[in-house]
């Protein structure tokens, strides 16, 4: 660093109040600090946080219904299909340990070429009413932006407050953080054309979420 350079960013260290010994890792661990101890606007709500999810996600026209266990997911899934619909289905262990019916074309075609695909929701912000998919080989974007139909299973513990606690707690994840973190609210949309809403202009026309209780305690 030129002595010249060195000069102007001591005055500004000294303006601020910063020691003018303070490495990178100082420098870091006081960003971290300061940004925990700024306080975010946050919309007040109180309430259940999975009841506050279903009001946001039917506010950006999505719908959703319970199972009552995942071994019902299929039952579900299969009145949102058209005759002659196929069905994608992401590779995902909850997902594939299921019994789908045997006539329904799942996996050996693209995603383009189906009419629905189903994938499982890494976790759900309760404040804004969004899914959070993480990409990986368990749930490729093309299942979240190329058929008509994505149906969505969410387990109700996944669901939490707002975007923070959606962070932290996708962290520990050895994957983390995947290649693309997609937030999805509501089926996809467009006003571009006479500030008209016209849906599925670039994805999904109708976004379906099946919430999963987690399993009793034995």
């Amino acid at each position: 660093m030129s002595s010249a350079r060195e000069r102007i960013l001591g005055k500004v260290r000294r303006g601020l109040g910063v020691p003018a010994s303070r490495g990178p890792a100082a420098a870091h661990a006081a960003r971290e600090q300061a940004y925990a101890a700024a306080a975010s606007p946050r919309q007040p709500w109180d309430g259940d946080s999975v009841d506050r999810f279903c009001q946001r996600f039917e506010a950006w026209a999505g719908t959703w219904q319970r199972v009552p266990d995942a071994s019902a997911i299929p039952a579900a899934v299969q009145p949102l299909l058209a005759e002659g619909d196929a069905l994608a289905v992401a590779a995902h262990p909850l997902l594939q340990q299921l019994d789908w019916p045997q006539d329904l074309a799942r996996e050996h075609r693209h995603p383009a070429d189906c009419q629905l695909a189903v994938s499982v929701a890494d976790a759900a912000i309760a404040e804004t009413g969004t899914l959070v998919l993480c990409s990986g080989p368990q749930s490729p974007t093309t299942l979240e932006l190329l058929p008509e139909t994505h149906v969505v299973v969410l387990r109700t513990e996944t669901i939490l407050p707002d975007m923070e606690a959606v962070w932290r707690h996708l962290q520990p994840d050895p994957a983390f953080p995947a290649r693309s973190i997609n937030a999805i609210s509501g089926p996809s949309r467009t006003a571009d054309v006479e500030q008209t809403i016209q849906l599925g202009a670039h994805g999904p026309r109708r976004l379906h979420v099946l919430l999963l209780a987690p399993d009793p305690a034995p």
